[in-house]
């Protein structure tokens, strides 16, 4: 138990540190609890999500479904499992989110950013940042 609370703690410093570089943080815990419920129960729209970890350069893909539900699968501060690099994932280690495009290529498989765009800022402010390619949602700002 005493080394699991001392791993916890090492991984908390590893967040503090990597996000002491950026100059804002544009996301609070309610503000995410509010995206992730509301990209959860949009399933049919939102077809695929990628985040960005700020510890590393790993991207990985978060799972929501209609079945997504607070106190469950995520909580005030965070998700437990759903997402492909597994283990915990709590909201301020997030850099950003990417909505691409292209979910599938071989099956032709789209999702509408205008829509995700439109769902999103239903919500509030973001900082977002809109191509032909994807939409990205930052979560800091340097």
């Amino acid at each position: 138990m005493k080394k699991a609370i001392a791993n916890d703690k090492q991984v908390d410093r590893e967040i503090e540190k990597a996000i002491s570089k950026f100059s804002q943080h544009l996301m609070s815990n309610a503000k995410w609890v509010r995206l992730i419920d509301k990209l959860a129960n949009s399933f049919d729209i939102v077809k695929r999500v990628e985040f960005k970890k700020v510890q590393n350069d790993l991207v990985g893909e978060l799972y929501l479904n209609a079945d997504t539900t607070i106190g469950f699968d995520y909580w005030q501060n965070g998700f437990e499992g759903h997402n492909s690099l597994g283990g915990w994932l709590t909201f301020k280690e997030i850099e950003f989110l990417i909505f691409p495009r292209n979910v599938d290529r071989d099956n032709n498989i789209v999702q509408d950013l205008d829509q995700i765009m439109q769902l999103v800022i239903s919500i509030g402010e973001f900082s977002i940042d809109l191509n032909e390619d994807r939409l990205k949602l930052n979560c800091y700002q340097d």
